[in-house]
């Protein structure tokens, strides 16, 4: 037997939730904007669709369409390298600063001392992959645009990509690579000290590359419960570092984040829970799709009109290596 489907793709999921117009692409970076407000995020999705040239140009920029496994392209080895990126993140929250309206970011360990506490991913072919808990019975591998894990796993913010080195294989093959991960990488599984998103992220560096991620990534872990319980993580709750969509109509905390034993966990995003969440505040959430569908259009047209009126010169597609042979 091969493989299964491979890493869920949240952002996607959350698309199709929001209305059949939305696209995944545009909308993972106003998510991060919003700190994973979904609410929030369908309200500036609708006002940017308003305007279909400046939309247009957003769609032109949006990472969220894969060569389909239909096209030669997809199992041809590139001839320049693909990188492979660490990409890291503070597990943080926000504290209220006194003295201002902005919210101060704090690393939920103790980075000074060699022992903040991150998550991560790895970034190939310009989607993010990595690992988190669920209790759903499905993979906790997840796929998200570059640099966009804050907008889906909100009180996180991007520390920093590590390029770690470049790799010839087709996205076939990184697929098949992913497929099998994921079937490797159940969410329950998860385990903070054991198997947690790092673990997953320098067994696929090693996969991609050789190489290991960089070691103070996952310290906390590597030296061991003690330590964890030393820098209280649990009483830092991940839970509400990671856990769900800000509440936007009231001011409570979210639920912590624990596996069946009662252990903090960070989580796989879960599209149909965070738009649940979102509704439970309050949130609209409806209006995203026929915004997005209808700017979409006249956007498309408008791109149609500029290249039917100046063609682009030398647009013969550059010529791949060997095609790779499928098992």
């Amino acid at each position: 037997d091969g493989p299964g489907q491979g890493p869920r793709k949240p952002y996607r999921d959350l698309a199709a939730l929001l209305g059949n117009g939305v696209r995944a692409g545009v909308l993972a970076p106003i998510l991060v904007e919003t700190q994973g407000d979904v609410s929030k995020a369908v309200e500036v999705y609708c006002e940017r669709a308003s305007d279909p040239t400046a939309f247009a140009a957003m769609l032109a920029e949006c990472k969220d369409d894969d060569i389909p496994p239909t096209s030669e392209h997809y199992y041809l080895r590139p001839e320049a390298g693909i990188p492979v990126i660490c990409n890291v993140y503070d597990l943080s929250w926000g504290g209220d600063d006194k003295d201002s309206s902005k919210k101060k970011k704090v690393n939920s360990g103790l980075p000074g001392m060699g022992f903040g506490i991150y998550h991560s991913g790895i970034e190939v072919y310009g989607r993010e992959i990595a690992f988190g808990y669920s209790d759903d019975g499905s993979t906790g591998v997840f796929e998200v645009p570059s640099r966009c894990a804050g907008g889906v796993m909100p009180r996180i913010n991007f520390k920093e990509g590590v390029v770690m080195g470049h790799i010839h294989r087709s996205r076939y093959e990184v697929d098949h690579l992913l497929a099998r991960l994921a079937d490797d990488f159940p969410g329950d599984s998860y385990d903070l000290v054991r198997r947690n998103c790092n673990h997953f992220a320098n067994e696929l560096c090693v996969a991609l590359v050789a190489k290991k991620i960089p070691s103070y990534i996952n310290r906390p872990a590597n030296f061991g419960r003690v330590a964890l319980n030393l820098i209280s993580v649990p009483a830092l709750a991940i839970g509400k570092i990671v856990d769900g969509i800000k509440k936007t109509n009231r001011k409570e905390e979210p639920r912590q984040a624990t596996d069946a034993n009662g252990q903090p966990v960070v989580e796989a995003p879960n599209a149909a829970r965070l738009v649940a969440e979102a509704k439970a505040a309050g949130g609209a959430v409806g209006a995203a799709g026929a915004a997005g569908g209808a700017a979409e259009r006249v956007g498309r047209r408008a791109s149609q009109q500029a290249r039917t009126a100046s063609p682009p010169e030398g647009d013969e597609p550059a010529k791949s290596a060997s095609p790779v042979e499928s098992s």
